[in-house]
């Protein structure tokens, strides 16, 4: 900083926050800033999202951010009424006293009185109010002072104006707690006093006046979640994986902070709180996904676990697939985000008991990992048949099935499904709910993607459920006792009274 020119630097800091982050407040940001860093950026500094909603996973520094970009407004002289809003008037005090200390003369060893580099560079000097939770700043170059306030969210918020000028830059800082947002009463004062109070409390004079609220997304009912519906307000959200592996399996997601939280480490975290019964808290916390329990078609408790060397005898076991198409042109270009997965799965039966046994997933369009994955599980599980799903392309699957095993001279029954018109919501949760509920389905906790699935699935899902329709299916097939009971079983005559038999003729 010292080999650059004043001029020079105040440039380039106004260019780059990441770069006048790290210069100014070393301290305050130690780790390399994360990939997602110049996205939220560039939405707090862009005039056009006057009311800005966030979201951002437990952890991915929100409040240092925050406390960045409003000392940035403070150095540029972009606002001079600022209203900082915490989950309480103690939360916002800090991020008050936290400015105050960036400002304040420090005092060296010598004893005497010098600026701190971020104040002396922008000329800044504490003013007339020194409080804990309001100071006013006198801005070198300007000869209005600027003014700072700390409240709590359930404070007094309303007709706030310093020197008859109301706030032109307001921060909600993770306003959003267990407490505040666990009925839908209190999500309903909170969002009113956001989008209500505060946001009519915004200066309209003022061009690049701004809301910015930071959260992580507790509630279906919470502040984040009308705002992300409301037309006035421009909303993001940042999550713990990056963006291209979010909609992935765990196997293959990769986190978006690689230096605070490791790919590994936060996979493992996920695989356990699947495991667990407590991934609706990891999705939430982590990942900014709701899963409300109320909505869930199946409870996670309602699946068990068995280790491999546990599984009876005599299991009768299928094969099911759940096709997908050749990808559009459109979806090639985008990479393949949202295109579904071709699903593979062997489910088996035994003494009224069903058990996940193995699955294989696989991204877009390959109909020759489908004939080498059907024929490697077939072969490893001895099934009994394969069930296919057939409409549409799936038809030309079970041909190429039926002229492989040809070619092989390893054949596989192959059933189709043409005869289930029934929505895939409905055959899942047919399938699947009356034995899960009875605690009759079993697999084991590596199955960490079927686990995630069943867990999430419900009316409002919209994540991947190609896997749980494919075992969804397979279950379908083997709900028939006779394949447990034999022939011999039925045709059991010894306990049947004896009929006279008499000659129709003489």
């Amino acid at each position: 900083m010292t080999d650059i020119p004043a001029a020079e630097l105040i440039k380039l800091c106004a260019a780059d926050s990441d770069f006048f982050a790290h210069t100014f407040f070393p301290k305050a940001t130690r780790a390399v800033s994360p990939p997602f860093s110049k996205q939220i950026w560039a939405a707090l500094e862009n005039p056009l999202f006057r009311l800005l909603n966030i979201e951002v996973f437990r952890g991915g520094a929100k409040t240092t951010r925050l406390r960045i970009f409003t000392a940035k407004r403070i150095a540029y002289g972009i606002s001079r009424t600022i209203l900082y809003v915490g989950a309480s008037e103690s939360h916002a005090v800090r991020s008050v006293q936290w400015l105050r200390a960036q400002i304040e003369p420090l005092v060296g060893q010598d004893g005497q009185s010098r600026p701190s580099a971020f104040a002396s560079t922008f000329s800044l000097r504490p003013g007339r109010k020194w409080q804990e939770h309001e100071i006013e700043i006198f801005h070198g170059i300007d000869a209005h002072p600027i003014w700072v306030l700390g409240v709590g969210i359930t404070g007094n918020i309303r007709g706030i104006n310093f020197d008859d000028y109301r706030p032109d830059l307001i921060i909600v800082d993770d306003a959003l707690t267990d407490e505040n947002a666990q009925t839908q009463e209190q999500c309903n004062k909170i969002a009113d006093l956001v989008m209500g109070a505060l946001a009519n409390s915004l200066s309209q004079e003022e061009k690049s006046a701004k809301l910015a609220m930071l959260n992580t997304p507790l509630n279906p009912f919470d502040v984040c979640a009308k705002a992300k519906q409301s037309t006035e307000w421009h909303t993001e959200t940042f999550g713990c994986w990056t963006e291209e592996t979010q909609d992935l399996p765990v196997e293959e997601q990769k986190s978006s902070w690689e230096e605070m939280f490791p790919t590994p480490v936060l996979r493992e975290r996920k695989l356990n709180a699947i495991t667990d019964n407590r991934y609706s808290i990891f999705a939430r916390e982590m990942e900014c996904k709701l899963v409300a329990a109320e909505s869930l078609s199946f409870r996670p408790n309602w699946i068990r676990f068995y280790e491999p060397d546990e599984l009876p005898k005599g299991m009768q076991c299928v094969l099911a697939i759940d096709p997908v198409p050749p990808p559009s042109d459109a979806a090639v270009k985008k990479g393949l985000a949202r295109h579904d997965y071709e699903a593979i799965s062997v489910v088996g039966r035994a003494k009224g008991e069903y058990y996940l046994l193995d699955y294989a997933l696989s991204k877009g369009h390959n109909p020759n990992w489908t004939v080498a994955k059907m024929f490697e599980l077939g072969l490893r599980y001895r099934i009994m048949r394969v069930v296919v799903e057939t409409v549409a392309y799936q038809r030309v699957l079970k041909w190429l099935l039926e002229k492989e095993m040809q070619r092989k001279g390893i054949f596989f029954a192959i059933k189709d499904t043409k005869g289930d018109r029934r929505p895939k919501f409905s055959r899942i949760i047919s399938s699947l709910s009356g034995m899960s509920s009875q605690g009759h389905l079993w697999c084991q906790r590596s199955h960490s993607e079927f686990i995630l699935q069943f867990q999430s699935y419900g009316p409002g899902y919209r994540g991947h459920d190609d896997l749980l329709e494919s075992v969804s299916i397979g279950i379908s097939e083997l709900t028939n006792p006779y394949l447990e009971l034999g022939a011999s079983d039925y045709e059991d005559i010894s306990d049947m009274e004896e009929f006279p038999l008499q000659r129709a003729c003489p």
